[in-house]
């Protein structure tokens, strides 16, 4: 239900869009992925800065007790990019008129979050754009800056936290991006975990536009190849480190057809990671592409009268 922006009932609800547990196991997935993607991203931001090359990437192998540390480290990193993420959401929703309330869930018993929430309220699309695209926006600013400062690679993490924490905020806008501006945001009926599209009679047609909703199948394919490859690879590395040396070269180094490559020496106990990003992204697009095709063939086929 419309509160506290017009009159609730020169509205209706044109679309609901539900957050299933089905929905919860995909950004899961997409957040772990994202993550070391994004740290990567940062990495070769934190390399031109120093004016070095990022790749071969070599590490060390970790000591128990090393390993411990640095993992402690990574979670007070991660946990400490959370409370600013949610303030700055917090911040715009106070800034259109509504009173945001913090706290920490699991979304179906899946996803554990914190979240910037409030009851009843309503927001036009851009508000919420604003909203949802500030901590992303503002926290990858500031941590960008702030390397060009001390680019400390401690900042990688929670700035890839952060990113990867947006997964859901940057999925909800794209969804969002489809519809008018005219639109409002709130609640969806019945209360369930979600949003609504609410409309007026005077906003006209407030349909999905086509050309966006191409666009944001295309991102969505692109990631999905993104998860698809990257799982892959990980898996072939394990899977070498189980029963041979632990080395995995895809593609030629040395030249842009290189798609991954990870050696291991088990003498020194370091490891030489190199990513192909150029291929990478190359797959991805395809994958993007020829998801959203199948995807609108699908639906345009099941619009033709038999």
């Amino acid at each position: 239900m419309l509160v506290s922006r017009g009159d609730p009932s020169t509205f209706e609800a044109v679309a609901t869009f539900r957050q299933t547990r089905a929905l919860a196991i995909q950004w899961v997935v997409v957040a772990v992925v994202g993550f070391f993607a994004f740290a990567y991203g940062f990495a070769h931001v934190r390399a031109t800065i120093r004016g070095a090359t990022l790749e071969p990437i070599v590490f060390h192998a970790f000591t128990p007790p090393d390993a411990l540390v640095w993992l402690a480290i990574t979670l007070v990193l991660v946990a400490l990019v959370v409370v600013p993420h949610e303030l700055l959401h917090g911040v715009f929703m106070a800034r259109y008129g509504a009173s945001p309330s913090y706290g920490v869930g699991v979304s179906h018993f899946v996803l554990p979050y914190a979240y910037a929430e409030t009851v009843g309220e309503s927001f036009t699309r851009n508000q919420l754009l604003i909203t949802l695209f500030a901590p992303f926006v503002g926290i990858t600013t500031i941590g960008v800056m702030a390397m060009l400062v001390h680019p400390s690679p401690l900042l990688i993490v929670p700035l890839a936290a952060n990113a990867a924490g947006s997964i859901g905020d940057l999925w909800m806008a794209g969804v969002l991006l489809q519809y008018p501006a005219s639109v409002r945001v709130a609640p969806p009926p019945g209360g369930a975990q979600g949003f609504g599209i609410y409309a007026s009679s005077d906003d006209g047609d407030v349909r999905r536009r086509s050309r966006h909703r191409f666009a944001v199948r295309a991102v969505t394919g692109a990631i999905g190849t993104l998860v698809v490859v990257a799982t892959a690879l990980a898996g072939t590395v394990f899977l070498s480190l189980a029963v041979g040396t632990g080395t995995v070269v895809i593609g030629d180094p040395g030249s842009r057809w290189l798609l991954f490559r990870h050696e291991f020496d088990p003498e020194s106990g370091t490891v030489l990671l190199e990513i192909g990003a150029t291929v990478v992204l190359t797959l991805a697009s395809i994958g993007g592409v020829l998801w959203a095709t199948l995807v609108e063939s699908v639906l345009a086929l099941r619009t033709v009268p038999s």
